[in-house]
């Protein structure tokens, strides 16, 4: 029997997996609405800067 693989998503501002029980958030950008976005908690909790790898829109 194989096992499948899970992938993480990646935290736009510090590029760590976000773990299932975080308190992370993903949203689209506000900019072009086509890439979703993910924040984990520690970043969203010091304010650190994301971009968008799309339109390179860059939030707080």
């Amino acid at each position: 029997m194989s096992q499948g693989v899970v992938t993480l998503p990646l935290c736009n501002s510090c590029n760590r997996p976000v773990k299932p029980a975080e308190r992370a958030v993903h949203f689209n950008c506000p900019n072009c609405h086509e890439t979703v976005i993910w924040r984990s908690e520690k970043c969203r909790k010091f304010s650190r800067r994301y971009k968008c790898l799309n339109c390179g829109f860059e939030g707080p």
